[in-house]
């Protein structure tokens, strides 16, 4: 009715125009709040109605506000439908109000962020009669947070890799530990260990009296700047450090301590005090004619050098005329330009100059000059010029030393990471204002472990000098080429104006280069590379992404199968994103011991008995749900977490054989997978020592499953030492997926297995295939002569089962009989198939 009056022109009442007001002000807010308001009256209905301000910010169509439920929630994405629907349901079944943060795509392609309240209205009876709720869109606070978050993450990225560190002490002025570690020799640690107040450390005697100063600042609460101090360590070494800080207050003013930020200055230290003998040295060399003078009088046109000037510069007084003309074809680039610009900007500001010029001298070698001009004044009109010229060509050469250490690999000569990330930079910088297009390519040798590991770390390096020596030759002056570090290089090809095909062609063909034998003193070593390409500056805007984003194609070359070339596309950001979310989820799962073993059984074919179980790892992931090991097991490989993994599925599978055998069930072993990684990064035979002492499970019913994959970059006499070692404990050894991989029978002959597991490509079909039976009929044969029992893996059908039989194999495990089930179920599934096998036992032997 208010409405109505104010259509009409009519003052509306009193309490009519609070309640238009009031209405006005809550739209307003809501609007302002970018939120939305929606009921639904009924758990079964298919629709519900929304408020204009919720249809108006998603752009949806209502019919009196009216929409389907199925069109909303078509609209978010699939892993926010998921919660909102469960949410949904619960709340109308159990009264249960929610919260739920949610993403949603709109009409134009854009993912919004929003948070989806529901609230339960209940009946008398207490049954809920409606739901209802509000949508707010926080898309703009939570691309907020992630930008904030993706700082911090920068921040702490630069801090990692900075060649500084940070500190902090607390209020009394003691250091707090370094919360990782750091390298670095013994009066090192001692500062990163902390606990003492920097006064308190074995600082050098000389420090004495500055750091009694620097006391008095901190205990003033002073902030200080690059405070330089030498450490002593117990052994004797010695580290200079350079620190600077500032005190910290509580906000009641409250004093809390220092924070602050320290670098090991040791190195520099001492190519300074190089740098200052070699001065020392040239001052001496002064004093003895190493300086020589010269002047140049307006009036007559004419240059004089001093006799030291010509024994400096090895030119004849008697033979040489030292006019600018005779001296201009000695200097060096520019320089001589150069140098009469200096002096005729001295004549006119009367201004005292130096300069560096580089000189030949006579007999031909280079020389670093530095040379001085002022003006020669008289009755306050210039006259003249009067200089010195000293050779600084040592003082020269040593700086070209160590900007050489600073910026080049010390092995191949080529340019290292700092000067590839600087060189970076600048062709990007360059391709942005001057239109010019370049490429990137990280370059990872493969197979370059085993080199060293089987040839040596000698090897290795020269290995690794060859490999630049390719790269120069390939390349020669068109491209800047460095060793980022190990065996990883990296290529910027500049003005590159190759198509996609082309880049890669490239790529390939340097692939095929490296991927040939190379003659060493050591032996004949085998590497190949894998190549991952970003263009320039497409796909990165800094040098930080360009890296980035080529180390992303390099990692997808990687897991392709290496010996490859691959070109960066932008969906390989969101794929290893979401590898490294399921990484975080996952070693989530093994902290907070959320992971599973499930047992499979494996029946013995001549008692029908199942004689035990093979333990295999499951994982529930807590938004995807039940993931496949196919895929986060190579997760936990590449990340390191599979030792944790095998550790734990190791521990809890001889826990719950332990447990079965205190049930008073049969014994039966337990089959565990083991993981390279294990035995070459732990000592693993002290960890299952360790185990079965902690589990009471007997030895002699574990039995560790081994692949092929272990022989790989390892030496045999190694994987002997261990696995005898193994075999010590009383625990049996199976080789597992025989025939997947390298399948050399030499090491069934030489090393302790016990077992060996046939993998299921040989089982499958063999009912079907003769060549199939032959074959694995011959490995039975074989291993039964060897003294091992046979286990075929991945039977799924009866008639393989009856094969299997007549080949007389000893044991097969399979879908046929269980899938692996949980703990509790494994006894009764055992008992089950003991029972089957024995119904079906006189029918086998009446065939």
């Amino acid at each position: 009715m208010a409405a109505r009056r104010l259509s009409q022109g009519q003052a509306p009442t009193g309490v009519a125009r609070r309640r238009w007001h009031e209405e006005r002000s809550l739209r307003s807010a809501i609007r302002m709040a970018r939120m939305g308001y929606w009921e639904s009256h009924s758990a079964a209905a298919t629709d519900f109605w929304i408020s204009p301000e919720f249809a108006t910010f998603y752009d949806f169509d209502t019919v009196d506000g009216f929409i389907s439920i199925a069109t909303v929630q078509e609209r978010y994405l699939p892993e926010s439908r998921k919660v909102l629907e469960a949410h949904y349901a619960a709340c109308w079944a159990e009264g249960q109000p929610y919260a739920v943060q949610a993403r949603l795509r709109s009409t134009d392609g854009r993912v919004l962020d929003c948070v989806v309240h529901g609230e339960p209205e209940f009946d008398a009876r207490g049954q809920v009669r409606r739901v209802s709720g509000i949508v707010r869109d926080v898309t703009e606070e939570t691309s907020t947070l992630r930008r904030l978050a993706e700082s911090e993450q920068r921040l702490a990225d630069f801090v990692s890799t900075a060649s500084d560190w940070c500190w902090e002490s607390d209020a009394a002025h003691r250091l707090l530990p370094y919360p990782k570690p750091l390298a670095g020799n013994a009066a090192f640690q001692t500062v990163a260990a902390g606990r003492r107040a920097r006064w308190e450390l074995a600082y050098a005697p000389e420090d004495a009296e500055a750091m009694a100063q620097h006391r008095a600042d901190m205990e003033a609460h002073r902030p200080f700047r690059d405070f330089t101090y030498t450490l002593i360590g117990q052994d004797g070494s010695r580290v200079s450090i350079c620190t600077s800080g500032k005190p910290i207050f509580a906000d009641d003013g409250t004093f809390l301590g220092y924070r602050g930020t320290s670098s090991d200055i040791t190195q520099l230290r001492a190519a300074r005090a190089l740098l200052d003998q070699r001065t020392r040295a040239l001052e001496e060399a002064h004093q003895l004619g190493k300086i020589g003078t010269w002047s140049h009088r307006l009036d007559a046109g004419r240059t004089i050098w001093a006799p030291e000037l010509y024994q400096l510069l090895g030119f004849d007084p008697d033979t040489f005329e030292p006019t600018y003309e005779n001296i201009r074809p000695y200097f060096l680039g520019g320089d001589a330009d150069r140098f009469r610009d200096v002096q005729k900007r001295v004549l006119r500001t009367r201004r005292t100059e130096a300069t560096d010029l580089r000189i030949l001298h006579s007999d031909g070698t280079a020389r670093d000059l530095a040379v001085i001009c002022k003006a020669e004044v008289a009755h306050d009109k210039v006259i003249g010029i009067i200089g010195t010229v000293q050779d600084v060509t040592e003082r020269k050469e040593a700086e070209r030393q160590l900007e050489q250490l600073a910026y080049s690999d010390p092995l191949t000569g080529l340019a290292n990471r700092a000067l590839f990330t600087r060189q970076l930079a600048t062709l990007i910088e360059g391709s942005a204002l001057q239109g010019r297009s370049g490429a990137l390519l990280l370059i990872d040798l493969d197979r370059f472990k085993e080199v060293n590991d089987s040839l040596g770390h000698a090897a290795g390096d020269k290995l690794l000098i060859q490999v630049a020596a390719a790269l120069r030759q390939e390349f020669g002056p068109r491209a800047f080429i460095a060793r980022l570090g190990g065996d990883e290089f990296a290529v910027l090809a500049e003005g590159c104006g190759m198509s996609d095909a082309a880049l890669t062609e490239l790529a390939n063909r340097l692939i095929g280069r490296l991927s040939v034998p190379v003659d060493l003193p050591e032996g004949e070593a085998f590497v190949g590379a894998t190549i991952g390409i970003a263009r320039l500056p497409e796909h990165g805007a800094t040098a930080e992404a360009a890296v980035r984003n080529a180390d992303l194609a390099l990692y997808m070359a990687k897991e392709a199968g290496r010996g490859r070339a691959q070109l960066f596309e932008p969906v390989y950001a969101q794929a290893v994103d979401q590898r490294l979310d399921l990484g975080r989820h996952l070693r989530n799962a093994v902290e907070a011991g959320t992971l599973q073993a499930h047992y499979q059984p494996q029946l013995d074919l001549r008692s029908g008995r199942v004689t035990g179980f093979e333990a295999l790892l499951r994982w529930t992931h807590p938004g995807r749900g039940p993931i496949s090991p196919a895929e986060f097991i190579p997760i936990a490989e590449s990340s390191g977490l599979i030792v944790d993994l095998g550790q734990w599925v190791l521990r809890e599978a001889c826990r719950q054989g332990r447990a079965w055998l205190d049930a008073g069930l049969p014994p039966r072993s337990v089959s565990v997978n083991v993981s390279p990684a294990q035995i070459w990064n732990v000592d693993f035979e002290t960890t299952v020592s360790a185990v079965l002492a902690e589990t009471g499970f007997p030895a002699a019913l574990l039995c560790l499953e081994l692949t092929e994959s272990l022989f790989v970059d390892h030496t045999e006499q190694r994987i002997s030492r261990t696995l005898t070692a193994l075999s010590c404990l009383g625990a049996r050894l199976a080789l597992d997926d025989f025939g997947s991989g390298y399948s050399s029978l030499g090491y069934l002959t030489r090393l302790p297995f016990d077992c060996l597991k046939v993998d299921r490509a040989f089982v499958g079909g063999i009912s079907i295939a003769p060549e199939k039976r032959k074959l694995l009929g011959g490995i039975i044969a074989l291993s039964h002569g060897l003294g091992m029992t046979v286990v075929a893996e991945g039977a799924e059908l009866p008639a393989e089962v009856d094969v299997l039989g007549g080949l007389d194999c000893d044991l097969v495990q399979g879908f046929v009989f269980s899938p692996p089930v949980a703990a509790d179920e494994a006894p009764l599934v055992a008992a089950s198939i003991e029972r089957e096998a024995c119904r079906a036992r006189p029918k086998r032997n009446r065939l």
